[in-house]
């Protein structure tokens, strides 16, 4: 027994040292932060952004503004395309610290299932690296300077998380959307974003039937999706009332418990929204005039918005045929007969169902600023 303890304690020692000898310093690697994927005149068009790590100046000087450069490069592949960009930077590139990569229009609607592939099988994608489509090219998003920040990558990964929490955009995975690619019902959604003048703005999200691009839903519609996944922490909601008019409402909490179910050859999709609130703006009102009725009456016309927005994104995702809310996944785990009965015919079954949905909403703050006019 102590001969073997030493002869495993030798290996580990030379596994070390082995591993020692193959480390590449971070200094001799262009390192990715961020990749756009463009398909136009039938080739594809890679833009990878690398950190700048030779960018004069030192100390807060060099760590100061936009220190990362981009390096295009073109291929019959997305493997081929990066390859030639590689060609261009003078050291070996690496993908370890990829942050996002975002798919051009032309790629989204076209080549999508290429996409998965290259997701699936390269040894460059990552589990944790965020998706998203850009509304015109991928290019023009990954030139974006974000206002100068230091890294727009990072900046734009950023938004796509803060935007899926507050309900005006999604934030997904390799992981999340090879997931849902590979789901028997379920269909991918991504985030849509558009290159402005200074940075990179929310643009809705890209509903998909299988490898088909169905369809872009609106900032209402984006917001009831959102919803329905389960998404929202916090957002602001709109709503309208002949007494008060113009009324700013702050979710502070949103939970949405979402189930399936096969009744009397009906397919139906329930979904139950609670949410806390937190009154902001009334355009007619003085806080001592908002009495116990009023509040109820503003929770009302709150608990009407998110239905109607939920409603909204469901139907449009029912007209493409996409199962992106996933109800064949809650029908799984909520009546697995049903989805025994229904799963190899999906989509026919999808056509049919409805949704039942509640919302119930609550004050639990009154901002001061809600005082008005």
């Amino acid at each position: 027994m102590k001969t073997f303890k030493i002869i495993a304690a030798i290996f580990l020692i030379c596994l070390l040292f082995a591993g020692c000898s193959a480390r590449v310093d971070l200094s001799d690697l262009s390192i990715v932060e961020g990749m756009g994927i463009d398909f136009t005149d039938d080739k594809i068009n890679v833009t990878v952004q690398t950190l700048n790590l030779s960018k004069e100046g030192s100390g807060a000087e060099a760590l100061s503004g936009n220190v990362t450069m981009n390096t295009s490069g073109e291929g019959s592949n997305i493997s081929g395309a990066i390859e030639n960009a590689t060609q261009k930077l003078s050291k070996e590139i690496f993908f370890g610290q990829n942050r996002i990569i975002v798919f051009g229009m032309g790629m989204a609607e076209s080549y999508i299932d290429k996409n998965i592939d290259y997701l699936l099988r390269s040894s460059d994608s990552r589990s944790d690296v965020k998706i998203c489509i850009a509304e015109e090219e991928a290019s023009k998003v990954m030139e974006s300077k974000e206002n100068n920040a230091l890294v727009p990558a990072e900046s734009i990964t950023s938004l796509l998380a803060m935007g899926e929490k507050s309900g005006f955009g999604a934030s997904v995975t390799t992981n999340e959307l090879l997931n849902l690619y590979l789901d028997k019902t379920s269909d991918i959604y991504l985030p849509v974003v558009k290159a402005e003048k200074e940075s990179v703005s929310v643009a809705g999200i890209a509903i998909y039937n299988k490898q088909k691009l169905t369809a872009v839903l609106d900032q209402d519609e984006s917001f009831g999706f959102l919803m329905l996944r389960d998404k929202i922490k916090t957002g602001f909601l709109n709503v309208k009332s002949e007494k008060l008019g113009e009324i700013g409402v702050d979710i502070i909490k949103s939970k949405t418990k979402t189930y399936a179910s096969y009744e009397g050859g009906k397919l139906i999709f329930h979904a139950k929204v609670k949410s806390n609130l937190m009154l902001d703006v009334v355009e007619k009102g003085h806080i001592t005039t908002l009495d116990k009725a009023l509040l109820q009456e503003i929770q009302r016309l709150v608990e009407s918005k998110m239905i109607e927005n939920c409603s909204l994104a469901f139907m449009e995702c029912v007209r493409g045929g996409s199962d992106c809310l996933r109800v064949g996944e809650n029908l799984a785990m909520y009546s697995p007969k049903a989805y025994a009965l229904l799963s190899d015919n999906w989509k026919a079954a999808f056509r049919n169902v409805v949704l039942d949905i509640e919302a119930e909403c609550r004050f639990k703050k009154i901002n001061e600023n809600s005082k008005g006019d």
